[in-house]
C-alpha cells in the first residue's frame, strides 16, 4: 500500500495545531506584551500532533490511490496470498494505530499548550503544565536575572532567565529572540525601581552576538 501523502499530513497536522494554538492564545492576558510557551510545552504542543496525523494522512492517501482503477488492480495482484495486505485490513490497522496515537498524544499536546508564561505591565503570569490557573507575580518578585548563551548543533541559543521569589525559572528568550528584543524596552520599564541580582554568563568565544543583543545580555535592565 502507498505510505506517503505529505500534503495531507501537513494539512492534518496544521489543523490540529490550530485548535491548540487557539486554546493557548485564550490563556494569555489581553494586556500581555510578550507571551509564549515553555520549551517543553512547545515540544509537546508542536511535535506530538504529528504522530496521529501520520495515520490520518496514510488512511486518506490510501483511499485516494485505491480510487484509481489501475493502481487498485496492481495492489490487489501484489496482495494476493499475503496475509493482512488487503485494503480493508490495512486501513483498519491504520485506524487502530491512529486511535492509540491520538489517545496518547492529544492529552500531551493539551498539557503542552497549557504550559505558558506572559508579561504584562503589572507583572508576570506563569501557568504550570498541570495547573488550571496561572500564578501571578508582581515585577518586584523578580529576584535574579541570568543572561548568556549556549552553542547548539544548529547555532547559538541566547538566554534571559528570570528567577522569581518561589524559585520558578522562566527563560524569556528561549523561544523567540526577535519578539523578546522588541519587548525589551517595556521589560526595562517594568523592572525599574525593583532590586534584583544580575549575572551575565561568560559568553565564550563561540558566542558572538550582534551589538544590540550584546548590550541586552551584558547590562542590567535597570541600571
Amino acid at each position: 500500500m502507498p505510505y506517503f501523502v505529505l500534503s495531507e499530513l501537513a494539512a492534518r497536522g496544521s489543523g490540529s495545531l490550530q485548535v491548540f494554538e487557539t486554546y493557548r492564545g485564550s490563556l494569555f492576558p489581553p494586556d500581555a506584551f510578550l507571551a509564549n510557551g515553555t520549551r517543553i510545552g512547545n515540544i509537546l504542543m508542536f511535535v506530538v500532533p504529528f504522530f496521529p496525523s501520520v495515520a490520518i494522512g496514510l488512511i486518506t492517501g490510501n483511499f485516494v490511490v485505491w480510487s484509481i482503477s489501475p493502481a487498485r488492480r496492481a495492489f490487489r495482484r501484489e496482495a494476493e496470498g499475503v496475509k493482512g495486505e488487503r485494503f480493508r485490513s490495512a486501513q483498519l490497522g491504520l485506524v487502530k494505530a491512529g486511535t492509540v496515537l491520538a489517545a496518547i498524544g492529544l492529552p500531551l499536546c493539551l498539557l503542552g499548550a497549557n504550559n505558558t508564561w506572559a508579561l504584562t505591565p503589572n507583572g508576570i503570569d506563569y501557568r504550570p503544565m498541570l495547573s488550571t490557573a496561572a500564578r501571578h507575580y508582581a515585577w518586584s518578585s523578580v529576584e535574579r536575572i541570568e543572561t548568556g548563551c549556549s552553542p547548539t548543533k544548529n547555532g547559538i541559543d541566547y538566554h534571559f532567565v528570570v528567577t522569581l521569589n518561589d524559585k520558578t525559572h522562566i527563560d524569556l528568550m528561549e523561544e523567540s529572540r526577535d519578539e523578546f528584543l522588541a519587548a525589551y524596552p517595556r521589560i526595562q520599564s517594568a523592572l525599574s525601581g525593583h532590586g534584583h541580582k544580575f549575572d551575565d554568563w561568560v559568553l565564550g568565544l563561540s558566542c558572538r552576538p550582534r551589538p544590540a543583543l550584546q548590550r541586552v545580555l551584558s547590562q542590567r535592565p535597570n541600571p
